[in-house]
């Protein structure tokens, strides 16, 4: 039998950029026909490529077109020119696209191309995934979920569940306000083990979209993620050298309270100017940096933790 990936109908949509390119095309892909209606959209944010378009072809590619109970559409490359850039936005605008939704088809690139997605993708849908994760500088593993989408973070199976930032504005907030039940995964970045936590993200992406009857049913997860609460980033009060003590390998787990998870060190001494310690009883680790790293500036987030309770 075909697969998804072998069936699947793509249509190019364009989007008004620059001088230089004219317009930029946005690919949006869809299969089957009538509800459920399931999206699944990647590479919102340029730099966080290509673990989420990975997933998401790797889930095309893996199921069977018989296996298809609704409707599919994906978009594997939400943000072209600041996936080519390798950006979190483009430098067109400046304008963060997770925070420009509905859009305005006569705004700015970044608020044309959010009113493309909206219509063309967001709307109409039941079951909304965005796929996010990582990027150059940071490793991640955890679902943010929303009231009425807590079983759906289960089913994607990270290590982590998170509660998720109500804004409207937002791909998934969105979605939201449109009446589909939406999560926003994290799961990604450059390591030892990104091709594992890209397996991790097409697991659950075939698995929620099938618990949620776009697909056939597939089986849940042996041991669904934690809930934490109490989500607080870890960040420089100056500039300086980031040098992890918990790197790629603690990700995802729980450590006790104290225990130290990175050093702020001065660029020239090495002299220790910062130490980020493990602020609960049971803390556990969402976002790490896991390589040494140049801190330009103040605010620059060296971890993401929760709280286990």
């Amino acid at each position: 039998m075909p697969t998804l990936a072998e069936t699947i109908e793509w249509s190019d949509h364009p989007v008004a950029s620059s001088l230089a390119y004219g317009t930029v095309d946005v690919r949006i892909g869809t299969v089957g026909h009538g509800g459920p209606v399931g999206l699944v959209v990647a590479s919102v944010h340029g730099d966080e490529g290509p673990w989420g378009t990975l997933a998401v072809n790797r889930l095309l590619a893996s199921v069977r077109r018989e296996e298809l109970l609704g409707t599919l559409r994906v978009v594997p490359v939400a943000h072209p020119l600041a996936t080519e850039a390798d950006a979190r936005q483009t430098h067109l605008d400046l304008l963060d696209l997770n925070s420009s939704f509905p859009g305005d088809p006569g705004g700015s690139h970044t608020q044309r191309l959010a009113a493309v997605l909206a219509e063309h993708a967001v709307d109409g849908a039941d079951v909304v995934l965005d796929v996010h994760g990582g990027g150059s500088w940071n490793i991640n593993c955890f679902t943010y979920r929303f009231p009425g989408s807590e079983h759906v973070a289960e089913w994607m199976g990270t290590p982590l569940i998170l509660d998720g930032p109500d804004r409207a504005s937002s791909l998934t907030g969105h979605a939201r306000v449109r009446g589909a039940v939406a999560v926003w995964i994290e799961m990604g970045g450059r390591g030892e083990y990104e091709e594992d936590r890209a397996a991790t993200v097409t697991r659950g992406l075939r698995r929620a979209l099938g618990k949620a009857g776009v697909l056939t049913e597939a089986d849940l997860p042996d041991e669904p993620g934690t809930p934490a609460t109490g989500k607080l980033p870890l960040s420089t009060s100056r500039p300086g050298i980031y040098r992890p003590v918990l790197r790629e390998s603690a990700l995802g787990t729980v450590v006790e309270q104290g225990t130290v998870v990175g050093h702020l060190l001065d660029p020239v001494s090495n002299e220790v100017l910062e130490t980020f310690r493990a602020p609960f009883p049971r803390t556990a680790l969402a976002l790490l940096r896991p390589t040494l790293a140049r801190i330009e500036s103040p605010g620059q987030v060296v971890a993401l933790v929760a709280e286990i309770v």
